[in-house]
């Protein structure tokens, strides 16, 4: 699919041809909204903001799923993703016309076939939403500014301009000075002199009349080499210093600074020492006419600067040891020198002289009309006008790349081999994907491994010590790089750097201000910005929530170390901890109820805190604190399924000796008991659970709602009788409570095959968690509703209520998603729709962790789509994967693995008795019995009955079918009337038995007590092919 921005709004299949229809307005501005974005989530509050402004529709949320799945019909569901808290457009940006457009405007040779890409003014058909309006004029601008570009260059190379494009461009914006001086000088270059007058005339009247003001310098200039009829001016020669190594991943950023200097007159690379500003500049630059550089880090002093400039453009160099008048004439020859003359100046390295370089740079600027500078910098010049390029980290494949390139040319024959790919990409990471700094690790490749490089990385300012001998010496060791920076600090700068060393991974402002403030700081926010702009903090703004500041690891280690050097460590990590454990035991009751998400959203966005917290509180033995922090988060790692991070952290804590408040000291426990039971270790799960119920009973009330559900939700499933948990359900004021003991008795009605009980008190927990606002509770509920509607015959109303919870759980961003959608994958195929089946699993297979239960559980659904849609072999190769998975969930994941075994050899049997080899299914579903029998479950053993009938049948014994069909009603509750396959046995027993032969038959396996079916099951299935003594 390509998306067309650069006119009206318009998709196509493959290629501009045959539009696909795209109906109603929001819906093509929804469309235009993710484009312009390809590829990147776009939260929901901005995308309601972008479509609806200031009067947005009641339940906007709501409206814009409806806006969604209307573009999802018309573009093709897999197209249009949803992310946790948002949406996006899965699609290269490439695809997009306007994004290609900025890619191909940013080299100079297709400048031309950039343009061609143009159907008419931007967004023309969307104009009329909130954000278009400026979208579409920053998108023309850059159009008029490529169009400016292609004939400057054309001029400069003594070509013909393209005077109707640049006509055209001057009738849509006849103020525009900077077209009518370009087409003023084409007209002049083709020996129309007196056309080039009359549009510099014609401009420069209206711009008095209109405007008021007289014509700029550009097109002042433009008039007088009209009128004196000048000669194109001969290019200058390129700067000397070619490059001797390659130049890698930085592609896309000289495209965008060579587009950037094609609109503006002074551009600035900026980032920390190290990231490759004075390379990409060079880059950038490759190619350009008239191009000049002055290289200011060996500079000691602000005075040196003006006769390094000078000297640079070509002028006559002065000594400023003169006189005073002479120092002064330095900036007046300057302007001499450059007046009249086009150049592109390269300011490199201005840091360390950054207010004298934009004293310099504001005076030449409004003086020499052809003048354009790029400067690197760590901090920006702050000059009117600037545009900034941040030059960023190297993505991981080009950071993996540099280091191989880097290496080999150290250590020849070093290759990138799978065993070495993860560490070579785990030293670049840690070394947060700036060149320096991997270039000095790849130089350790001469006498250290891969893995011992990363192994001492710990370590990285002794290791990193082996730059080149003719670079900088800031540039010849990592520790020196980082010098070069903090040297340059202000004290309270100084001080708020080093206490940011305390967070792990960014601060917003508000905790900045508490962890880093103390009386050398007068402003913690002011020194902040300053930490932004000198490139040692990096400001990550956010989709939800406050600005993030964030520190390279580099610069984090290095200010860890001031911090101890300052003895300020343990204090700043103390504030952080308070900070933490603020944060966490708020948001914990909220996770509760309406604010879940906002929440949520609190708690991702400050992962790293809290891990770190904790792992600090674990490792000073602090227990009371680390009891508060794990059981603060019990509930977040429950609701988002980081069960086995949680389970981590709860076995760390729960060992620590010391003191700790009760309360949470029985959250812990009772959640690592919960994490435990239903896996390889439910024995200890139970007596920790006892333990946890045994602290409760000394807490007063009110209690967490959690630790009031340990105690009957326990008696419930050890056997102990459901009193408890019915009195829980009725009783309970807190209606969250209520809604949790509802689903208990739901789970436990289930198991038994009470299916009826189970519906109702499903209907009734999802009421509650609506009323509440908990999603994981209304998603949980919603979803076992869909499964009884399946079940019931309804794949309608099953669908409807897997696609909402489905939506819950994306919301959440929880591994529950994965179940939801890849049941909803299974459901698409019993209907016949395998295309649908595909897309939907594919969702699934993106939003997997690649654990253990994830690949197992999509492997299955692959294997039940494929056998539903008639390609057994594929089912065979997926169910094999499913198989080979169920040692991986007990070893990797810890989980009992017997209702999962009962599923995959009743999925193995149902396979072959598609294929027609009944035979080849008895095996399988043998072991589907011995699995069932072992799980206890009610639905697993029904489903294994129902497959048991149809290998009975394919042996040709009706009767036994018939009864095993009654024995899978009882155990489930209900036969799956959505299955065709069982459907498809009811007719047969009836065709062979009769329907009252057929009744009886189902009537007697019916009646049989759970256990005497299961052992009705197990022999019938032992004893296919030879005889057995069935129960009348």
């Amino acid at each position: 699919m390509r998306i067309g921005l650069l006119g009206a709004v318009e998709a196509w299949p493959d290629a501009p041809g045959t539009a696909v229809p795209l109906p109603g307005l929001r819906v093509r501005g929804l469309l235009a909204r993710l484009a312009l974005d390809a590829g990147r989530p776009v939260g929901t509050a901005a995308l309601v903001d972008d479509l609806w402004g200031e009067q947005p529709p009641d339940a906007a949320g709501n409206a814009l799923q409806a806006l969604v799945s209307r573009l999802r019909r018309a573009v093709g569901a897999d197209l249009v993703g949803t992310e946790p808290g948002g949406y996006r457009l899965r699609i290269a940006p490439d695809a997009v016309d306007a994004l290609r457009f900025d890619a191909l405007a940013a080299d100079p040779a297709r400048l031309t076939e950039a343009l061609a890409l143009w159907r008419g003014p931007a967004l023309a058909d969307v104009r009329d939403l909130p954000f278009a309006a400026a979208a579409a004029d920053r998108l023309d601008e850059r159009r008029a500014a490529a169009v400016e570009r292609r004939a400057a260059l054309a001029l400069g190379s003594g070509g013909p301009a393209d005077l109707d494009a640049l006509t055209a461009q001057l009738a849509a914006a006849p103020l525009r000075e900077t077209t009518a001086a370009l087409l003023a000088r084409a007209l002049h270059a083709t020996g129309r002199q007196a056309d080039a007058l009359a549009v510099v005339d014609r401009t420069a009247a209206r711009l008095a009349d209109e405007l008021g003001i007289d014509p700029g310098a550009e097109l002042a200039a433009a008039r007088m080499e009209v009128l004196r009829q000048a000669p194109a001016r001969p290019r200058a020669a390129p700067p000397a210093g070619a490059p001797v190594s390659s130049f890698v991943g930085r592609d896309d950023d000289v495209r965008r600074v060579r587009t950037l200097l094609g609109t503006h007159r002074l551009v600035t690379l900026t980032g920390p020492g190290g990231a490759g500003k004075t390379r990409l500049s060079r880059e950038a630059v490759d190619g350009e006419p008239h191009v000049r550089v002055a290289e200011l880090a060996p500079l000691t002093g602000p005075e040196q600067l003006p006769a390094t400039l000078l000297a640079a453009v070509g002028g006559p160099e002065l000594q400023l040891r003169a006189s005073d008048e002479a120092a002064a004439a330095v900036p007046d020859r300057l302007v001499a020198a450059l007046t009249g003359r086009d150049t592109l100046l390269v300011l490199d390295n201005c840091e360390h002289l950054v207010h004298a370089a934009a004293a310099l740079v504001d005076l030449l600027l409004p003086r020499c009309p052809a003048l354009r500078v790029l400067a690197t910098s760590r901090e920006p010049l702050g000059v009117p006008g600037e545009v900034l390029h941040p030059v960023d980290a190297l993505r991981g494949a080009d950071a993996v790349r540099l280091f191989v390139d880097r290496a080999a040319a150290v250590r020849p024959g070093f290759a990138l081999t799978p065993q070495v790919e993860p560490v070579v990409a785990e030293i670049c990471r840690r070394l947060d994907g700036q060149p320096l700094p991997i270039e000095l690790a790849a130089a350790r490749i001469r006498t250290l491994s891969p893995a011992e490089i990363a192994e001492r990385l710990a370590d990285r300012f002794r290791l990193l010590t082996t730059g080149p001998r003719t670079a900088q010496p800031r540039h010849q060791t990592l520790r020196a790089v980082v010098d070069w920076s903090w040297d340059l600090l202000a004290e309270p700068e100084r001080a708020v750097a080093r206490r940011l060393g305390a967070f792990a991974g960014g601060a917003t402002a508000a905790t900045a201000e508490r962890v880093c403030s103390g009386p050398d700081v007068p402003d913690v926010f002011d020194a902040l910005a300053s930490l932004v702009d000198k490139s040692l903090v990096v400001a990550v703004p956010q989709a939800e929530g406050p600005t993030r500041y964030r520190m390279l690891e580099t610069i984090r280690v290095y200010a860890v170390e001031r911090l101890d050097e300052a003895g300020e460590r343990e204090r700043a990590e103390a504030a952080h901890l308070a900070v933490v454990l603020e944060l966490v035991e708020e948001a914990e009751p909220r996770l509760r109820g309406p604010g879940q998400l906002d929440r949520l959203a609190r708690l991702r966005a400050e992962a790293e805190e809290i891990d770190v917290a904790l792992r600090r509180t674990v490792a000073a033995g602090d227990s009371a604190a680390a009891h508060r922090l794990a059981a603060a988060m019990g509930w977040s790692w429950m609701i988002r399924g980081l069960l086995e991070e949680a389970r981590r952290w709860f076995e760390a804590v729960h060992v620590l000796d010391g003191p700790a408040p009760a309360a949470a000291r029985a959250l812990v426990t009772g959640y690592l008991g919960i994490s435990c039971v239903g896996g390889v270790e439910s024995e200890r799960g139970t007596a920790l659970l006892a333990d946890a119920i045994a602290i409760v009973d000394t807490l007063p009330e009110p209690r967490h709602p959690l630790l009031d559900l340990l105690g009957p939700g326990t008696d419930v499933f050890s056997g102990r009788g459901d009193d408890a948990i019915r009195r829980l359900s009725h009783e309970a004021t807190d209606p969250w409570l209520r809604a949790f003991a509802l689903q208990v008795r739901a789970v436990a009605a289930e198991n038994d095959g009470r299916i009826d009980d189970q519906r109702r008190l499903l209907r009734a927990a999802r009421a509650l968690h609506a009323s509440t606002g908990d999603r994981f509770g209304l998603g949980m509920a919603v979803h076992s509703l869909g499964e009884l509607e399946e079940v019931a015959g309804d794949p309608v109303a099953a669908a409807a209520a897997y696609d909402e919870a489905i939506v819950l759980a994306e919301e959440l961003g929880n591994d529950d998603r994965i179940d939801f959608l890849s049941r909803r994958a299974v459901l698409h195929a019993s209907q016949g729709d395998r295309a649908a089946a595909c897309a939907t699993l594919r969702r699934a297979e993106d939003a997997s962790d690649g654990s253990a239960p994830s690949r197992w559980t999509i492997a299955v659904s692959r294997a039940g789509i494929e056998r539903l849609t008639g390609d057994v072999d594929a089912a065979r190769a997926a169910v094999a994967v499913a198989s080979a998975g169920l040692r991986q969930l007990e070893d990797e994941a810890g989980l009992a693995v017997a209702q999962r075994k009962a599923w995959v050899g009743a999925l193995r049997a149902e396979i072959e008795l598609t294929a027609g080899d009944p035979d080849a299914a008895q095996g399988p579903l043998a072991d589907a019995v011995a699995a069932a029998l072992e799980a206890r479950d009610g639905p697993v053993s029904g489903m294994v009955a129902e497959v048991a009938a149809r290998l009975l049948l394919a042996h040709g014994d009706a009767e036994g079918a018939a009864l095993l069909l009654g024995v899978a009603h009882t155990q489930r509750g209900a036969l799956d009337l959505g299955s065709a396959d069982v459907l498809a046995s009811l007719a047969q027993v009836d065709d062979v038995l009769g329907p009252a032969a057929a009744q009886e038959a189902q009537r007697r396996g019916r009646e049989l007590p759970r256990d005497d079916g299961l052992a009705e099951l197990e022999r019938a299935v032992a004893a296919v092919g030879g005889t057995y003594v069935r129960r009348r």
